[in-house]
């Protein structure tokens, strides 16, 4: 009887469900680098009088944090590139990329020097300036939680 495990190469066979988890982890991988050239935080300035608001805002390259997701998104996207060619442990281990990720944009909120903090300040009526969360940090958070939960299914799943 033939063994089921093992292609006539010596490499072990693949299954669908292990090459999807892999391509998984690779495409949310790039998505992670993708979102630290995004616009992660700014400074709004509401005008009451004349109904317009202008944000500038800073993209996570701007800032050491940006760096780190950037990096962490290639390295999941390399992980799961080997693990879709050698095995699903090496898509598991792209689980450290994605808490590196989630670390870095922690820091990133939590950095007691951030200029959004020392440019809040409010006239009613007149003008509303305070720092804001752009939909590049949340997109990373998003993305970060994807890849450690992708490559922990690829950890946990049997056969």
């Amino acid at each position: 009887m033939a063994d089921l495990t093992s292609s006539p190469q010596g490499v072990p066979a693949r299954s669908g469900a292990g090459t999807m988890l892999s391509l998984a982890v690779i495409v949310t991988g790039l998505v992670l680098a993708v979102t630290a050239i995004l616009p992660w935080a700014g400074v709004t300035a509401e005008f009451g009088l004349m109904g317009t608001e202008f944000t500038h805002a800073i993209r996570g390259i701007d800032r050491g944090s940006g760096w780190f997701v950037l990096g962490a998104g290639i390295a999941a996207t390399l992980l799961g590139v080997v693990g879709m060619t050698r095995g699903r442990l090496f898509t598991g281990f792209a689980i450290l990329p994605g808490a590196v990720a989630a670390l870095a944009l922690a820091m990133f909120l939590t950095d007691p020097q951030d200029w959004g903090d020392r440019l809040s300040f409010r006239i009613p009526g007149l003008v509303d300036v305070h720092p804001t969360i752009q939909y590049g940090w949340f997109a990373a958070l998003l993305a970060s939680v994807l890849v450690a939960a992708l490559s922990a299914t690829a950890l946990i799943r049997r056969g």
